[in-house]
């Protein structure tokens, strides 16, 4: 397999990336730091995440000399959780170059959240929309002319193998694991489209892409079947830090800023499904998502404008 070619510089930016702890995320902050940012961290368990910070910065080494690497933790399946943790980063970054939603399971059997959410949709959907919107603000103030910021969200291949139901997105009624997986990363995909539209995409630019199948922990959270899945899985799987790729990329590539809400794959641009380019019922679900966060996403969009550095 041919090298891939070297990511531009990200020297003096701020970069966010969840589910930082492990796998993609874990390779994506060693590749941001490495190519001259600071990176904040956000992963669910606090000894992990700073071990991984550590581990980064001791591989890293004078490389990594005058660059921060620094972490919070929040369980972002929950919704206070993510705004807790957005209080945090905007109460410390006026400016955020890059926000890189990354966090991601599937959990085969049905549980709920303490806000009453089904995990995997709260997890994977509702986490992504949420801590977008509330840092829009400084996300905006990161751009400069021809310089956007960028909000980068890994969503899957699997969004082609999603059966979305508009009146039950949590799938109260005959849930299957791997559907609401797929389901969810459809909606990242509908979430990066609608946010496209509603973005000058000289401030702030948005994509999503697919990692590939990567060899990580993903799935062995589900007992023995998520095992049994996980090898099957890793006999196609790439690496963390092949899987990370198109996700740094994005990050500081010039062909990013050519046009907003695309999805890519091995830093290509592809057009998902057929269901995945339904921006009216993209735009459902952006009302509902609205509704269930209790977000004015309109006022947040309007205000992070209105402070825009001009």
């Amino acid at each position: 397999m041919s090298k891939a070619p070297p990511l531009h510089t990200l020297e003096g930016k701020t970069v966010v990336v969840t589910g930082a702890s492990d796998g993609i995320g874990k390779a994506a902050v060693r590749a941001y730091a490495a190519a001259g940012a600071s990176v904040v961290m956000i992963g669910r368990n606090e000894a992990k995440t700073a071990a991984a910070a550590r581990s980064i910065m001791s591989e890293l080494g004078g490389a990594a000399a005058g660059r921060a690497i620094t972490w919070e933790i929040a369980d972002l399946s929950r919704q206070q959780a993510v705004h807790d943790v957005a209080d945090r980063l905007l109460a410390r970054l006026p400016r955020i170059d890059v926000l890189a939603n990354n966090a991601g399971a599937m959990f085969l059997d049905r549980e709920v959240t303490p806000d009453g959410f089904e995990r995997t949709f709260a997890l994977n959907h509702l986490s992504y929309f949420t801590l977008t919107m509330r840092l829009l603000a400084p996300l905006v103030a990161a751009s400069r002319p021809g310089a956007p910021a960028r909000v980068v969200s890994v969503s899957s291949r699997a969004h082609r193998n999603a059966h979305p139901r508009l009146d039950d997105l949590q799938l109260e009624h005959h849930f299957g694991g791997w559907t609401q997986y797929a389901n969810s990363k459809l909606y990242n995909v509908w979430f990066t489209r609608a946010l496209a539209r509603r973005l000058d995409p000289s401030r702030v630019v948005t994509h999503a892409l697919h990692p590939g199948v990567v060899s990580t922990r993903f799935a062995t959270n589900n007992g023995r079947m998520g095992r049994v899945l996980r090898g099957l899985m890793d006999v196609i799987s790439v690496t963390p830090a092949q899987g990370a790729d198109t996700l740094v990329w994005l990050s500081c590539a010039p062909e990013a800023l050519e046009r907003s809400g695309d999805y890519w794959v091995k830093r290509r641009r592809v057009a998902p499904s057929t269901t995945a380019r339904d921006d009216g019922r993209a735009e459902q679900l952006w009302a509902i998502t609205a509704q269930l966060t209790g977000l004015d996403a309109d006022r947040l969009l309007r205000d992070a404008m209105a402070h825009a550095v001009a």
